[in-house]
């Protein structure tokens, strides 16, 4: 049960359970994909759930990665909802070289673009939880992008997403990855048994329900 002391905010109680249930993914060292809809409050309950990380953990380090357009807003969202929670913005030119610089924050927010320039100086640092926000932004296996962001050195992945399908059944596939590698085994191996239709979807439902 969670005890959010430090949350600007009252949770509905959807949002507490989805809240709840992302604490004990974490809890037990394991990825999630938070898959509400859009304008049900994901933003919110990924903040309720960093703030009830650090407070065990007081030294811990959270990267989120958004598109350009939502780096600011969840810096607003963080600052108004949980103020208790230091953050930066890892974006543009003046961007910090140095790794430590990143440390005396407790959440960095940057962009998918600036990932793949920048990942030696984030594998310098071992992230407690990486959220990936728009996550559909990774769902093709085989692209730089989606290559790089799962080589972050992180303990506990979270995809928040109200599309984890768009148009191929290997889109889930490479989310899922990235939250629990290896939980769909090999792509070649996926892509032999999951074919682009609807039994396949639900031969694959009772394999990523909560």
């Amino acid at each position: 049960k969670l005890e959010l002391k430090g949350l600007n905010a009252r949770l509905y109680s959807y949002q507490e359970a989805g809240t709840n249930w992302l604490n004990f993914m974490v809890n037990n060292n394991c990825g999630a994909i938070l898959g509400d809809e859009m304008g049900l409050g994901k933003t919110l309950q990924i903040i309720a759930l960093l703030g009830e990380q650090k407070a065990k953990k007081d030294n811990a380090h959270f990267l989120v990665i958004c598109p350009i357009s939502l780096l600011e807003n969840w810096a607003r969202e963080i600052k108004k909802f949980y103020p208790s929670l230091s953050t930066l913005v890892h974006h543009g030119s003046r961007r910090t070289g140095y790794y430590e610089e990143l440390l005396n924050y407790d959440v960095i927010i940057m962009s998918y673009s600036n990932v793949q320039s920048d990942l030696g100086m984030l594998n310098m640092i071992t992230w407690d939880i990486v959220v990936l926000d728009e996550a559909q932004n990774i769902k093709n296996p085989y692209a730089i992008r989606t290559k790089n962001i799962k080589e972050i050195n992180r303990k506990t992945s979270i995809a928040v997403t109200g599309t984890p399908f768009e148009n191929h059944m290997t889109d889930i596939w490479s989310i899922i990855d990235f939250i629990i590698t290896g939980y769909l085994g090999k792509i070649s191996e996926y892509e032999s048994e999951f074919q682009d239709d609807v039994d396949s979807a639900y031969k694959l439902e009772s394999l990523i329900t909560p």
